[in-house]
């Protein structure tokens, strides 16, 4: 794992289960279109779905998480479209508590904030809503700029642009994907475990934090989480 220094100059945030509790939305929005196409799919339950993502199922971008749950690829591709349309309006979702605060904190202590997410900009707008101008413009990475590409490449785009070293960045996820990105971007990783895919059992491969608050205590205090130097 890449050696984070004691202050990281730049933190690059996921979204979905890391600064928005989305996790139901998703799922109802697939349990919807289910119905409505008449596929007789069984859409998993949060905990069921967790389990998938954490043996690695790729559901980035949103029509991987179609494919994931079962819907044919040109179904998922329909599902796409009409999640592009209405996601926003009929399944809103809202922040963490204290996820603002922790941002804050964050930009108080010098550092910079950047978004790389497989969401469409238009859902991540409508959710952070002000809280989004806490973040540098040219570090906020979503699948319209992605357009299919990884989220290491999304990394790298923010980190470019931001004129950061990536020894200076911190990636936080709630994937074992986005651990992935990290490692392949050559960023340090904080994992979080009330996302979509990450627990506290993985405290033995890469620091992990429990709580929205706690992010911002393993950036900037190293003793809060014992390995983000290791």
């Amino acid at each position: 794992m890449t050696q984070s220094p004691s202050k990281p100059r730049l933190v690059i945030f996921d979204v979905d289960g890391v600064l928005v509790d989305s996790l139901a939305a998703h799922l109802q929005i697939c349990s919807d279109k289910n119905e409505e196409y008449g596929l007789g799919l069984t859409i998993p339950d949060a905990a069921a779905f967790r389990k998938l993502v954490r043996r690695g199922t790729r559901i980035s971008p949103m029509k991987n998480l179609f494919i994931a749950v079962g819907f044919p690829e040109k179904y998922a591709e329909k599902a796409t479209e009409d999640y592009r349309r209405s996601f926003r309006d009929k399944y809103p979702s809202r922040m963490f508590p204290g996820a603002d605060a922790m941002l804050k904190n964050l930009r108080i202590a010098g550092c910079e904030l950047g978004i790389v997410t497989g969401n469409v900009k238009a859902n991540i707008v409508a959710t952070l809503g002000r809280t989004l101008e806490l973040f540098r413009p040219d570090c906020v990475v979503t699948e319209d700029e992605l357009k299919g590409a990884s989220k290491s490449d999304g990394l790298t785009k923010a980190i470019n642009a931001s004129h950061v070293s990536r020894e200076e960045t911190v990636f936080v996820g709630d994937q074992p994907a986005d651990r992935d990105a990290a490692r392949a971007t050559g960023v340090t990783f904080l994992g979080v475990s009330y996302g979509w895919g990450i627990t506290e059992e993985d405290r033995e491969s890469f620091p992990v934090a429990t709580s929205v608050n706690e992010i911002s205590d393993c950036i900037l205090n190293t003793t809060s989480c014992s390995r983000m130097n290791s």
